[in-house]
């Protein structure tokens, strides 16, 4: 059985494909997906291929005892009580796949589970979830997993979605954390991600993340290479371009569903709490370790910070320069 823990947008995206291809799901997630989706779930391509599905839903975290392949998809902040779930519920022999932002969950999940347990995956496109049983794909990309995630692979080619394996999963996650620097800002923003990426000043602000980001990467090492259409070191040049510029160099980047938000966005909607500190934490955090300036990203977890820390969450507008100043 390939269980879903921590069925959000994309766990409920993947788990639905899955189970539209004829393959056992179960979705555990909070209990207003249950009734949310008591007449299965609806998933979709990004080019608008639609799926119905109907996997077994369930808030019971004991559903897990029949799992033959765990699915990790909570936010990072939920990692270590997700790994103690699951070392209370489930066979103490069953892979555990992180499909979870950030390059430091398989690390955290494997003090708990052991390192045998944990494979490594990332998921390279947004999902956005339509009404209360619609999960539509809404930016290009595909799912990367180690080696030891070949059978997810497997499952996964009787689907819409693209899978492959790659032997350094580290490099791979640092190259979608640079990219996911901007979850934030597009939640600052208040845009929808296409409007956003069409600012050029909000492009300088990503840009200026990314080069931080890019540096500390440098100094711990790690040689990134390109997961999608273009390579992680030549984005800040990129954003930089004036408008016209960067509509005709960026046309993968800008192929998006005009409602698509980030991730983080929706958290602020939701009034959950924000993952900010796994990502452009992160690299405020290696970079005060080694004495790298990040002044861009720290001031972007500032504002993040008390943004989500208003009760009452209005609606965000913030303009870039605000960011910058």
């Amino acid at each position: 059985m390939i269980t879903v823990l921590g069925a959000g947008s994309v766990g409920c995206h993947i788990g639905g494909m899955l189970a539209a291809a004829g393959h056992p799901v179960v979705l555990i997630g909070r209990p207003q997906l249950v009734q949310d989706l008591s007449e299965g779930l609806h998933v979709s391509t990004l080019d608008g291929a639609e799926h119905h599905a109907r996997p077994t839903v369930t808030a019971d975290p004991g559903a897990l005892a029949q799992a033959t392949l765990i699915l990790l998809c909570v936010k990072s902040a939920d990692t270590e009580d997700a790994a103690k779930i699951i070392a209370a519920h489930a066979p103490a022999d069953v892979p555990v796949i992180s499909l979870q932002n950030g390059v430091t969950n398989t690390a955290r999940l494997a003090e708990v589970l052991g390192p045998e347990r944990v494979v490594a995956g990332m998921v390279g496109y947004n999902v956005v979830r339509r009404g209360s049983d619609h999960f539509a794909q809404t930016t290009d990309g595909e799912v990367i997993l180690a080696p030891a995630g070949a059978a997810l692979r497997d499952l996964l080619a009787d689907t819409p979605i693209t899978a492959r394996c790659h032997s350094d999963m580290p490099v791979v996650q640092w190259s979608k954390l640079l990219m996911n620097l901007n979850n934030a800002l597009n939640a600052l923003s208040g845009l929808p991600l296409r409007e956003q990426l069409q600012d050029r000043c909000w492009r300088r602000v990503l840009a200026a993340c990314i080069a931080e980001g890019l540096a500390v990467a440098r100094a711990e090492g790690i040689h990134l290479e390109r997961i999608g259409k273009l390579h992680p070191r030549a984005l800040p040049f990129l954003l930089r371009q004036p408008n016209f510029i960067f509509r005709r160099l960026a046309q993968p980047m800008l192929r998006i569903d005009p409602a698509a938000r980030s991730s983080m966005a929706d958290d602020y909607a939701l009034g959950r709490a924000s993952e900010v500190n796994w990502l452009n934490g992160h690299i405020v955090m290696q970079a005060r370790a080694m004495g790298i300036a990040a002044p861009v990203n720290a001031k972007v977890c500032a504002l993040v910070s008390s943004a989500f820390a208003n009760e009452k969450r209005p609606p965000l507008h913030m303009d870039a320069t605000a960011v910058l100043s």
